[in-house]
């Protein structure tokens, strides 16, 4: 059984048990019909509450479900618990608890009034074979996730003198994801201006060669098999295809939430940066640009929190959910450690941007990586817009807007 239960009745039942034998005793010595109605009373009140409570915590189950809702701050949504009943008879009376894991207060309950300890019920009686979902209205307020935990549900007999507490240990898992609010970065766009193609090269990495624009007069050092022969025949002059230009292939996004001051543990602007890496994300999966995350908090043998690189809604919905599942209190590493785990897995002349702290120690790696072929760029907070500053550049030198 998914279930530990906890069987509570009162104090005048465990009297009431040693007494019915010696009424059914008295009334075979004295032949009083009064006190053997009233034995068999007692018998049927105690009989029928055990036998309802008993049937109740066999056929009572939450199904081993996930149910997860994912959000932005201000959405408002439900999450189900489901129930179900698979016995022929009804269940009566019942209560359903649950405590909200929810340490920053991500998410209110609808209809419901603050509730420091997050301990939630609701009544609720299931019909037979019947599944029931109980829905918890909620509006989500900020960013991070919360989990459903500690379901209870309580049956009371038909005469509520006596109860039975059923704790669920199953597999039901509901969790509510609440995405930051991407905040705006400014300059992208020329990012991926000074990332294109500026020459015609033979299946040049900017350049789509299944996506024909249109073309121009040939020149010396074209490659011959760019020549349009349809087009060279129709101007009798000799006509070069030219290419879709395409952006870089993939950004490697490094994020350092690591605070100077060791009294805590992530930077003070942590909110920002990480809705200005949402926005980045975001801005990546509407060009078609493939991209990976990197995040300097240490996880179970590794280093630094990596998410590969990938390209889509898929991998924007994944790069999100990180995002959201960032804790404030959690244990970070130094910025050189996450950057020689980015050197091994972003590959040859990765295209960087850098968000969060930055120091004179990443300055001069990536003033080193930018002999070697890397493009690094970092984002400069101003007020509640991000903008694009070249490496090793300062505010005069940020990309326009």
């Amino acid at each position: 059984m998914s279930w530990n239960q906890e069987y509570r009745a009162p104090q005048i039942y465990r009297f009431l048990g040693p007494t019915i034998p010696i009424l059914f005793i008295v009334t075979l010595i004295n032949q009083s019909a009064l006190i053997f109605g009233l034995a068999m009373l007692l018998t049927l009140l105690i009989g029928l509450s055990s036998y309802y409570l008993k049937y109740a915590y066999k056929n009572t189950t939450i199904p081993d479900e996930t149910e997860i809702v994912r959000m932005f701050p201000e959405d408002k949504s439900s999450i189900t618990i489901p129930i179900e009943n698979q016995g022929k008879f009804p269940i009566f009376n019942g209560e359903l608890a649950f405590f909200l894991y929810d340490p920053d207060e991500a998410v209110k309950v609808a209809d419901t009034e603050v509730n420091k300890q997050s301990l939630y019920r609701y009544s609720l009686s299931i019909q037979p074979f019947t599944k029931k979902q109980q829905n918890i209205d909620i509006t989500a307020l900020k960013r991070g996730v919360v989990q459903i935990r500690s379901i209870e549900y309580t049956v009371h007999d038909l005469l509520k003198i006596s109860q039975l507490r059923l704790n669920y240990n199953g597999y039901f898992r509901g969790e509510m994801i609440v995405y930051p609010t991407p905040k705006a970065v400014k300059g992208l766009e020329h990012v991926l201006q000074h990332k294109q193609g500026q020459h015609p090269k033979q299946h040049a990495v900017h350049e789509d060669v299944m996506m024909t624009m249109g073309t121009r007069e040939y020149v010396q050092n074209d490659p011959f098999n760019r020549i349009n022969w349809k087009a060279s025949a129709r101007t009798n002059e000799l006509q070069t295809k030219i290419y879709e230009k395409t952006t870089v292939l993939k950004w490697s996004i490094v994020v350092n939430v690591r605070n100077e001051d060791r009294s805590q543990m992530t930077i003070e602007t942590l909110e920002d940066v990480l809705s200005q890496v949402a926005f980045i994300c975001q801005y990546a999966t509407k060009h078609h640009i493939s991209f990976e995350l990197f995040i300097n908090i240490r996880v179970p043998r590794l280093v630094c929190v990596h998410l590969p690189s990938g390209l889509g809604k898929d991998q924007l919905m994944k790069a999100l959910e990180l995002l959201a599942r960032v804790n404030k209190n959690a244990v970070t590493t130094q910025p050189h450690e996450m950057l020689k785990v980015v050197e091994l897995k972003s590959g040859d002349q990765p295209f960087i941007i850098h968000l969060g702290e930055y120091s004179d120690e990443e300055e001069n790696i990536y003033l080193a990586w930018k002999q070697n072929g890397t493009t690094v760029y970092r984002v400069e907070s101003k007020g509640e817009v991000g903008q694009v500053i070249p490496i090793g550049g300062g505010k005069n030198e940020a990309m326009a807007n």
